[in-house]
């Protein structure tokens, strides 16, 4: 059987692909146009960018308001509240290497004539991270240093790129040998940034939109088979007659839209029109 091209599969893995490579360049002396990390960076020498998670860390650790970094954070902000978390599904270096660990999970499975789904899913709950959230934060103001900003598998990637510290990497291996085991732990059920886009992504007006016809059609059930962050699309947004997904751990990543035999599912600020 000819495999099917992926268009939004093929978008979100260039773009994070696209956004390793700054980073990685972005620590060379030849590259001035792009200086930092993913906690923070300025583009061409004037305008900064910063991880709204640091951003607040700093912040509370310091005690102190710090204009500069806050006004860096607006921006990501600002595009999680419209967007939604696409940080999470377009860009994070460290979702990329999931997965592309999650394709060779399915391919390892399919030639052992295993079945690839369904996958182990919410076992942890997923509440968990915004615990994680509120304990990074706390912890960074009672050490007064950005604890996450230390500790992070998202900025280890980063690291590595840019410093080649392969040593550190053991949390970021242990993870990509978790997600074996329990598909995107780390992004579903443990990760406070993604809780943090999360919330600031609840209510964005881009989302899933679902079609008001196709939707009570007999369902297939691929799109809530094939959604990395095991979101039922079909049991609670689809059947339920609602005409999004609203969930907040969508990341908008498109993986029930190419899945979707009949085009039920778009991505999209407007709802389907009947």
């Amino acid at each position: 059987m000819k495999a099917r091209f992926h268009p939004l599969r093929v978008g979100r893995r260039t773009t994070a692909a696209l956004f390793s490579a700054l980073l990685f360049v972005g620590g060379s002396s030849w590259f001035p146009w792009f200086e930092g990390s993913i906690a923070g960076a300025r583009w061409f020498g004037v305008v900064s960018l910063t991880d709204p998670l640091a951003a607040l860390e700093a912040t509370v650790a310091s005690r102190t308001v710090q204009t500069e970094m806050l006004l860096g954070a607006g921006l990501p902000a600002a595009l999680a509240v419209l967007l939604g978390p696409v940080f999470c599904g377009w860009i994070c270096p460290l979702g990329l290497l999931f997965d592309l660990n999650q394709s060779l999970r399915d391919r390892v499975l399919r030639l052992a004539k295993r079945p690839t789904r369904p996958r182990p899913r919410r076992s942890v709950p997923r509440e968990l991270r915004w615990v994680l959230l509120g304990l990074f934060v706390g912890a960074s103001l009672t050490m007064q240093f950005p604890v996450f900003q230390t500790l992070s598998p998202i900025n280890i990637v980063g690291w590595s790129l840019v410093f080649g510290a392969l040593p550190a990497l053991a949390l970021v291996a242990a993870l990509v040998v978790a997600e074996w085991f329990a598909a995107r732990l780390w992004c579903r059920a443990l990760c406070p940034l993604g809780a943090l886009y999360g919330l600031l992504g609840r209510f964005a007006p881009l989302r899933v939109r679902i079609h008001p016809i196709e939707a009570h059609r007999r369902p297939c059930f691929l799109c809530s088979a094939s959604c990395p962050v095991g979101i039922r699309v079909v049991e609670e947004f689809t059947l339920s007659g609602k005409s999004s997904v609203d969930d907040p751990d969508c990341t908008r990543c498109g993986e029930c839209i190419e899945v979707c035999p009949r085009q039920t599912l778009k991505i999209g600020f407007r709802d389907f029109r009947e």
